[in-house]
Order: structure tokens, then C-alpha cells, then sequence
């Protein structure tokens, strides 16, 4: 199996010189609605769906998480840094600032969004757990109109790092977007089609462009978004890096 997985790594770096692969359109983490926006993109690969295992909501009044590991936590770090620091050496784009987020903590991942989610699904490592730990990886789709079909057909357009885990359970993710650089963007999936609550706090961010083409109703927060998350544990870390 890992062999597969060093193939399916390899075969996309994360250095400049690797292709080209787009992230989201227009603002990204943005607390108000983006103006019309109908971009040219290129395709990407697809993937299939992801392996659905059962997302429990914590008791009422306590949201549990996975106890961080020194990994974890050193991602995270990784993250804060790259908010205020340009990577060197890895595209400018979503999935460019992860693997230079995990390159920093000492894990050599590379790939696109894509692949990294094939991955990561290949080592058992995607979950649905709607509070993850941190240093997790936070997959999206349809966060644009990717094959510019006018359809909500856009699978894993988008992937970010968790930083921290809120104690209402709001999830911030630092990610890059193509207008708005690195930055962090908060979602709840306690909450996910909520964008501020009554008392001012956002809970999701939007992480779509508004499209011309789109139809009434279409999902824009990121909580709406979400696809699953990917757990790179600390034994698992030879199978990431492709060793």
C-alpha cells in the first residue's frame, strides 16, 4: 500500500516548478458576501467521495476534541508562522501553503488537494468529525465553479491547516486563497449554516464566490463546504511523507 502512496505523492511536488493547481476564487475568509464573479479555471482532478463515518455531536454545554499531539502542534505553529512569513519554494496556492506548512513541522507531503485527500484515505487517515484536533487538514469542495459548468459539481477545490478549536466548537483553518493570500478562515460544523450568531461572532465564513450562474440557495459558508478532515498521526508520518 505504501508503495501506491509513494506513487500517488510523488507524482505532484510542491515545488514551484511542479503544475499549476488553482485555488477558490475571489475572497476567501471573507465576513461579507463577495461581488459576481464568473473567472476562467482550469480543471483539476476529481475524486470520489470520502468515507463516510459517523460525525457525533458533542453532549450539550462540552465540545471534546482529540488530544493534540506534539505533531499536531508544531503544524499549527507551522501555520501561524506562514501567515506572517512567505513560503520559498512551494507554489502560491491553498494546497502549496499546506505542504509548506507540514514541510516546516518536518513532514515532507506534496500534492495537490486531490491527491493529498487519495493520501490520505489510502493510510485511513480521513475523518468526519465535525471537532478535530489540531494539525488536522480541512478538505472543501465547490468552493468555485471549478469546470465552469454553472453546477455544484466541484469535488475537493480546496484544502486549509487547523490551528485551534474553539470552546463553542468553531474551527479556525489558516489557508491561501488567490486574492487574499494567508489567511484564517472560522467555521463550526455544530453550526454550518449559520454565518454570524446573535451576538456578533462569525461562525462561518464564506469560502464561495457569488456566481452569476449560480442558483438561488447555493451553499457558501465554509461549514457548507466542508468535505472531511485528515489526521496526520505521528506513526503514520513515513506513509505522508512517502519514505
Amino acid at each position: 500500500m505504501r508503495s501506491v502512496l509513494l506513487f500517488s505523492l510523488i507524482t505532484v511536488g510542491c515545488a514551484s516548478k511542479g503544475i499549476a493547481v488553482p485555488g477558490p476564487l475571489a475572497s476567501v475568509g471573507s465576513h461579507v458576501p463577495v461581488p459576481p464573479a464568473d473567472e476562467p479555471v482550469d480543471l483539476v482532478a476529481r475524486d470520489e467521495a470520502p468515507r463516510e463515518v459517523e460525525a457525533t455531536s458533542p453532549a450539550e454545554g462540552t465540545h471534546p476534541k482529540a488530544e493534540a499531539t506534539d505533531l499536531g502542534h508544531a503544524v499549527a505553529d507551522a501555520a501561524e508562522h506562514y501567515l506572517k512569513h512567505t513560503p520559498r519554494g512551494f507554489r502560491d496556492d491553498c494546497s502549496g501553503f499546506v505542504c509548506a506548512v507540514y514541510d516546516r513541522a518536518g513532514v515532507g507531503l506534496t500534492g495537490n488537494t486531490a491527491s493529498l485527500w487519495a493520501a490520505a484515505k489510502d493510510i485511513g487517515a480521513t475523518h468526519k468529525r465535525k471537532v478535530p484536533t489540531l494539525g488536522d487538514l480541512a478538505f472543501f469542495d465547490n468552493t468555485y465553479d471549478r469546470n465552469g459548468n454553472g453546477k455544484f459539481d466541484d469535488e475537493l477545490t480546496h484544502v486549509g491547516v487547523v490551528m485551534t478549536v474553539e470552546e463553542d466548537g468553531t474551527i479556525v483553518v489558516a489557508h491561501a486563497g488567490t486574492s487574499q493570500g494567508r489567511t484564517q478562515l472560522r467555521m463550526n460544523l455544530l453550526e454550518p449554516s449559520v454565518q454570524t450568531a446573535a451576538d456578533g461572532t462569525v461562525k462561518n465564513d464564506y469560502l464561495r464566490a457569488r456566481y452569476r450562474s449560480d442558483r438561488p440557495g447555493t451553499k457558501r459558508l465554509a461549514g457548507e463546504l466542508w468535505r472531511g478532515f485528515a489526521t496526520v498521526a505521528p506513526d503514520e508520518i513515513d506513509a505522508w511523507a512517502g519514505n
